[in-house]
């Protein structure tokens, strides 16, 4: 077979590609590499043969529209070096390809994009304009999703329909995880590009369980029922009317809900709350068929939002859909209900655990699967959790030189128990200071929640890190895209403009996972605790869940301490993205110096842990820096 790797072989990259051209055959390979080892090439070049000797097709998907880009690069790096001709497109929904949506006033979802494309398709010009261009001159060399929209608002053609007519022409097509894990998308694609003569690559894999799990979740809250009362007043018929009672009545039963509350969350009993809705005269199925006349009210009103330039949003659809949604998951195990205050108002949650039993159906229709991550260790908690029943693994070892890389984990420092004391918090805030004035550079805290940067901050975290004459960057609970770019480009300023940045932010936030400090922008990360899960009615529910499915030891394991280790290794892989890169490396909890955590770690950490106190961690951080950081 050619040979489609476009750069000379650094170590391993070879053997895993025969190793994946070996085992894809024979159904899924797991591979857990670290970043900046090159796995979207080698996994392009171990399958791009079959796509030119037996015409197979590769679906590369990914879990954000931003990162379908990068297999297309790669795929255009190929052809360059090459001289390939091999096609592929980083495919993109309806929310980012409609120019109708993008000249509207208003922000939009992807649902209410579709919406709009339904009601407004006949009149659209560029639909009309499409039935007049032929897409398939385009298909000559890879493109971004970006090129096809600038040269379809150019033309005027809806860059949506373009992209459609593309799919057959490519070898490679990128996309979201929503594309093959809702079948009601799904077919969208398999249409075009049939599952079963393509590989599925799933890139970034450890976020699979995450994602199908929001597919399927949806919530509502007391204002949705309020708001809907008052839409279908709006509207004039006999069906409005019934809508209107019945959201009334879906009112006031969340009010009771709300007033016989005892904590902020509580297991929601949804048969209970839908037979009560439906009362003595009306039965379960007749309240369903309710709920259907009250979602054709909402489509009424989505309607008539579009017609006055609106946004087409309606409380009674999105009501009425999740009524309906719920009351078909109600015998469903592995589907949980929820409610919560927040503020003065009250949210129910149909909370979606399922993540084995949906995904292991979807891999079946594929040729084979590779899933890769650099956080997919370990392999068997991962295939069993999505669903893999047979597969071949491979880890592959970190090539950071061991100098590049200190490691420690701190003594008598610990988050464990139901708060932070403030004697904890002091102590905390007193190593991290250690810790930035010992590299001088641009660092980042990862704290294990929100609650517990409130408390490092409430001991004088800012004053202590503005103290030692650096730009202090706090990252914030629902924190807008635009505000964290903001925040992530002064903080990656900070390293070039000679004024050392810090960024305090948490291991479930925005920047703990997709964001990328090459070189410079990141070379110390300190981790305050062990980010697992608050054990709340949610994480109970989840882990009893897991130890219904796994039995009691691996169910806690796999839906409790897994995640929590694989947001560790997550934050901690910010500050190393190639084989050049610098950091320290502080796990600022005693109980990451336990075996079954530790293992957990990336191998960079295990290499060369030290378990170290207050005192020796800042002298080990100062030598290390003097003879490998550039200080500021």
């Amino acid at each position: 077979m050619r040979n489609f790797f476009p750069h000379p072989f650094r170590e391993g990259q070879k053997e895993l590609i025969r190793f994946i051209q070996k085992e894809v055959w024979k159904g899924s390979v797991c591979v857990d590499a670290p970043t900046g080892y090159g796995k979207t090439l080698v996994i392009l070049a171990a399958l791009l043969p079959y796509a030119e000797d037996r015409g197979t097709r590769i679906i590369w998907a990914v879990r954000t529209g931003t990162e379908t880009d990068r297999p297309i690069e790669e795929l255009k790096e190929i052809n360059r070096r090459k001289g390939t001709k091999f096609f592929g497109l980083s495919y993109r929904g309806k929310r980012d390809m409609c120019l109708l949506a993008r000249e509207a006033e208003v922000e939009m979802d992807h649902d209410e994009v579709s919406f709009l494309c339904r009601m407004r398709g006949e009149e659209c010009k560029y639909r009309q304009n499409f039935d007049y261009f032929e897409p398939a001159g385009l298909a000559k060399g890879p493109l971004l999703y970006s090129e096809i929209l600038s040269f379809c608002r150019e033309q005027e053609v809806c860059p949506y329909l373009v992209q459609r007519e593309l799919l057959p022409h490519a070898d490679v097509v990128s996309l979201n995880y929503n594309y093959i894990i809702d079948k009601r998308m799904a077919w969208s694609i398999r249409r075009e590009v049939p599952f079963e003569r393509s590989f599925l690559v799933v890139d970034e894999a450890h976020n699979l369980q995450y994602a199908c799990s929001n597919i399927f979740s949806d919530r509502i809250t007391l204002g949705t029922a309020t708001a809907a009362a008052k839409e279908a007043g709006t509207l004039r018929t006999r069906k409005a009317q019934e809508a209107g009672r019945l959201a009334n009545r879906i009112e006031e039963e969340l009010k009771a809900v709300m007033r016989k509350m005892k904590g902020e969350e509580e297991e929601f009993d949804a048969a209970r709350f839908f037979t009560s809705l439906a009362g003595p005269k009306m039965g379960l199925e007749d309240l369903f068929d309710k709920f259907k006349d009250m979602r054709d009210c909402g489509t009424r009103v989505r309607r008539e939002q579009l017609r006055l330039g609106r946004r087409p949003r309606s409380s009674l659809f999105h009501l009425a859909n999740f009524c309906l949604s719920s009351m078909e998951s109600l015998e469903t195990r592995g589907v949980a209900f929820l409610v919560s205050k927040e503020k003065n108002n009250l949210v129910i949650e149909r909370w979606d655990m399922r993540a084995a039993e949906v995904l292991r159906e979807r891999w079946a229709e594929f040729l084979g699967c590779i899933f890769c991550s650099g956080t997919l260790a370990p392999l068997k908690a991962f295939a069993e959790t999505v669903g893999l029943e047979v597969y071949a693994g491979r880890h592959v070892p970190s090539n950071f030189p061991p100098q590049n890389v200190i490691s420690l984990i701190t003594r008598s420092l610990t988050t464990k128990g139901e708060s932070l004391s403030r004697e904890m918090a002091e102590n905390y805030v007193e190593a991290i200071g250690d810790f930035a004035k010992s590299l001088n550079a641009n660092v980042a805290v990862f704290s294990a929640s929100y609650r517990i940067q409130d408390e490092l901050l409430k001991s004088g975290l800012k004053e202590t890190i503005e103290g030692l004459g650096m730009r202090f960057f706090k990252e914030k609970q629902g924190m807008s895209g635009d505000a964290s770019r903001k925040i992530l480009e002064g903080f990656k300023a900070c390293a070039r403009n000679g004024e050392p940045g810090f960024l305090c932010a948490t291991a479930t936030g925005r920047f703990a996972e997709g964001a990328d400090f090459p070189g410079e922008e990141l070379q110390g990360v300190f981790l305050v605790g062990i980010p697992f899960e608050r054990m709340s009615v949610r994480t109970k529910l989840y882990i009893d869940y897991y130890r219904e499915l796994y039995g009691a030891r691996k169910g806690t394991y796999y839906a409790y301490v897994v995640p929590a280790l694989r947001r560790a290794s997550q934050c901690l892989g910010r500050a190393l993205r190639s084989k050049e890169d610098r950091a320290a490396l502080v796990c600022g909890d005693e109980r990451y110096g336990e075996r079954r955590f530790l293992r957990l770690l990336p191998d960079y950490v295990q290499a060369n842990v030290e378990v170290v106190g207050r005192r020796e961690m800042r002298k080990k951080l100062s030598s290390w820096a003097s003879r490998n950081l550039k200080r500021k």
